[in-house]
């Protein structure tokens, strides 16, 4: 009999396949492994009793990964002949349940060792002893049981407890936006903030990302807490695994933790930091941060002064898009926003459209009495709206030195009276909002394209004199923004046929606007992420 499993995997590392293998080589079976793609597969030989025992064993030892979408199972008519090589991963690992039932055992040598070696996903650590020092005093311990429970019992007296990089104090109320917390008890997560089966699942992963949380209405209410958001992380090696035990024992299910040289205990041992952060959106996990990426991407990537391309030649290679004809959407709300075309049929990568920030608040007003009934809509706004007319004239735009989002929205925000336009977009409750008008000045062009600031603030005005109230107003501004970028592909495809999508830049992963772009993107296009590389350096 021959089973075969097809694991999706979309990353380029080989963490999984060095798992399988660890696994799979202290079982007496007959077996294979090789990559295609982004997928991995898996063949075992042997009689059917004991392949349903090793599946069995897999589906208990197999960690959850953050890059594992989803596999397949079943049974095939021969064990294919494959010779393949790969590079075991070196990347040091959080733990997995192999790790667990070595240091919960308390009949085991390893009972709550932090640093226990493990076979099958690689964590190791060569060190025997960890140092604690209160007021230059070393604190001792008589077993590691003692010394995580000594440890708990000084956070929950409120002690700052320096661990490493970070200063590990208990939570007792929001500080300030996107804080770091340490949940040492998964259960009790949508206490604080607003629960989602995915994301609770994902920070159990082997990866142990940072995830951003929305904290949620009743918390709010409950602690007059006017912070939205806060980033959470499980427990990410072994070491905080049995400290958080420790504290959850104690009923402390979360632990603030900083970068900080204020604190009252040191504790120093060999880790490597996870540094790895992501965000959910309905379809797809991406990367804000990851220290486990190849690094001889980044040469690749210091070669471009432009972000948005060194995220695209990136994004092409990670993907191995270069024999594709590709349009990238780089959408930034802290670099500059761009839309570029890479094919071999161009050798290389072209410009679709750009955004040139007019100079002065005046040179817009010029420009839309220029329009077709632009005086008068000019004369209506001031009449109406005087002190965001004169507010806007005394507003210096040309210190807008960058073309994300945020600056590009800051030109029709300015002129009328809308703060935080994204932000505004964001929380409102309406399904839509108004078409604002995204043209581009030089029509005939296919590529290399002038965005047409003077409409975009002249449509604005109309819908405000109409009556249009600021939040609807802002999700229109954004919406149409996405509708445009749309419409720019679909005008590019139609004359010069390209075979996908790819997406990069930091508002990819905005739940907002991903929701709104792929409600966008009509055609039927293949769409392309980064694999391990972070979306926005």
């Amino acid at each position: 009999m021959v089973l075969q499993y097809k694991f999706n995997y979309t990353s380029n590392n080989n963490s999984l396949i060095t798992i399988l293998d660890n696994i799979l080589a202290k079982k007496q079976t007959t077996y294979n492994l090789y990559k295609e793609d982004d997928f991995l597969f898996l063949h075992i030989k042997d009689e059917e009793e004991n392949i349903l025992k090793i599946s069995d064993e897999l589906s208990n030892e197999l960690p959850m990964s953050i890059f594992l979408e989803d596999y397949t199972l079943e049974v095939v008519p021969q064990f294919p002949i494959v010779n393949y090589q790969y590079t075991p991963d070196s990347f040091r690992k959080s733990y997995c349940s192999n790790c667990l039932t070595k240091v919960e055992n308390n009949e085991s040598k390893f009972f709550y060792n932090p640093f226990v070696n493990c076979e099958t996903c690689g964590t190791t650590c060569d060190v025997e002893k960890i140092e604690i020092i209160s007021n230059n005093e070393e604190f001792n311990y008589s077993n590691y049981k003692e010394f995580f429970e000594k440890l708990a019992l000084e956070i929950s007296l409120n002690k700052k407890v320096k661990i490493n990089n970070y200063v590990f104090t208990k939570f007792t109320k929001f500080e300030k936006e996107n804080e770091k917390i340490l949940c040492t008890n998964l259960d009790k997560l949508s206490n604080i903030v607003v629960g989602s089966k995915q994301k609770t699942a994902l920070l159990l992963s082997l990866e142990k990302p940072t995830i951003s949380f929305n904290i949620n209405a009743i918390y709010k209410a409950n602690n007059d807490c006017l912070i939205n958001k806060v980033d959470i992380k499980a427990p990410w090696n072994i070491f905080y695994y049995l400290l958080s035990k420790e504290l959850a024992a104690l009923n402390i299910d979360f632990v603030k933790f900083e970068n900080s040289e204020d604190f009252d205990l040191s504790i120093n041992f060999s880790d490597i930091e996870n540094n790895t952060k992501i965000s959910v959106t309905e379809s797809k996990i991406h990367f804000l941060e990851n220290s486990f990426y190849d690094k001889s991407l980044d040469e690749l990537y210091r070669k471009f002064d432009e972000k948005s391309k060194a995220q695209f030649m990136v994004l092409l290679s990670e993907n191995e898009l270069f024999e594709k004809s590709i349009i990238n959407i780089y959408a930034s709300s802290k670099y500059d926003m761009a839309m570029s075309l890479y094919s071999p049929r161009i050798d290389g990568v072209i410009d679709l459209v750009s955004f040139k920030i007019p100079k002065s608040v005046n040179e817009i007003f010029e420009g839309i009495k220029k329009e077709e009934n632009g005086e008068r809509l000019l004369e209506s706004f001031k009449a109406k709206f005087e002190k965001d007319y004169e507010n806007s004239l005394n507003t210096d735009i040309s210190c807008i030195k960058d073309n994300s989002l945020n600056s590009l929205l800051q030109i029709p925000g300015t002129i009328l009276g809308i703060d935080n336009i994204y932000e505004k977009a964001a929380s409102a409750l309406l399904p839509k909002g108004p078409r604002i008008d995204y043209k581009i000045i030089d029509k005939e062009k296919l590529f290399n394209k002038e965005f047409d600031f003077i409409k975009l603030v002249k449509s604005g005005m109309s819908f405000k004199l109409a009556g249009v109230d600021d939040k609807t107003l802002a999700l229109g501004y954004v919406e149409s923004f996405i509708y445009f970028l749309s419409d720019l592909i679909d005008d590019v495809n139609e004359n010069f046929p390209v075979d996908g999508i790819s997406l990069s830049g930091d508002l990819i992963a905005d739940e907002f606007f991903n929701k709104i772009l792929k409600l966008a993107l009509t055609t039927n296009f293949k769409l392309y992420y980064n694999k391990d590389f972070p979306i926005q350096l």
